[in-house]
């Protein structure tokens, strides 16, 4: 879980929320299910989550009503809201080259549900330790590579209101829906296969060899 006020440019465009702080939630899917992508089983699996969050939400968005409080449920599927880039607002990991979130707890493996609430004092984040993954994946491109409908960008993209856009979704979607959620992107992830402390002590060692064998600039007139 995490908090965090709504950045407006996460809103989609002609979408409205209601208020504009957040609850962040995060579910794990099932690592071995997701080491079977493409599957049906896989698949079912994404299902299971997306609605298991999403009744997890509904029951916490109720809850909160019911205790006075303001609030809108923002289910895991079909939201209003760029919810990667609301949950790296949170402080809960960083959005990767995959334009998935990458977390500590399960690295891409996940799903996110929102709670939109008017509760003024949450506990948000005061800092993101986690950015150092975009330049982690800037090295590694493994989900690029094994994407099977090349729709990841080899650069992000940046669009007119400052948003980052990893995905042609063009091309995603399609193999997306005949590929039973596809999904191989999180599977190939070094997020997903190791985990995120040791890729992160591994990034920070090898940062420090690169600095010490980067040569002198000598400088000319």
């Amino acid at each position: 879980i995490g908090y965090t006020p709504l950045p407006p440019e996460a809103i989609f465009q002609e979408k409205g929320v209601l208020f504009d702080q957040v609850i962040v939630l995060i579910m794990e899917m099932d690592a071995a299910k997701m080491a079977q992508a493409p599957s049906r089983e896989t698949f079912r699996m994404v299902m299971e989550t997306y609605y298991e969050l999403g009744r997890i939400v509904n029951v916490l968005t109720d809850t909160l009503r019911d205790n006075g409080y303001a609030a809108q449920a923002g289910p895991p599927l079909n939201g209003v809201t760029l919810y990667p880039l609301v949950a790296q607002q949170a402080g809960l990991g960083w959005c990767g080259d995959n334009g998935l979130l990458i977390t500590p707890e399960y690295g891409p493996r996940q799903r996110i549900g929102l709670i939109y609430t008017n509760i003024q004092n949450l506990p948000v984040a005061a800092e993101n330790e986690h950015a150092w993954i975009a330049d982690l994946c800037a090295r590694c491109g493994q989900c690029m590579r094994f994407c099977p409908s090349q729709a990841i960008y080899d650069a992000p993209q940046r669009g007119e209101s400052g948003l980052v856009t990893h995905i042609d979704v063009d091309k995603c979607f399609p193999v997306f829906a005949e590929q039973y959620g596809c999904s191989l992107c999180i599977k190939v992830c070094p997020f997903n296969l190791h985990p995120y402390e040791q890729i992160k002590k591994g990034f920070f060692k090898g940062a420090k060899t690169r600095k010490k064998r980067a040569p002198d600039v000598i400088h000319q007139e």
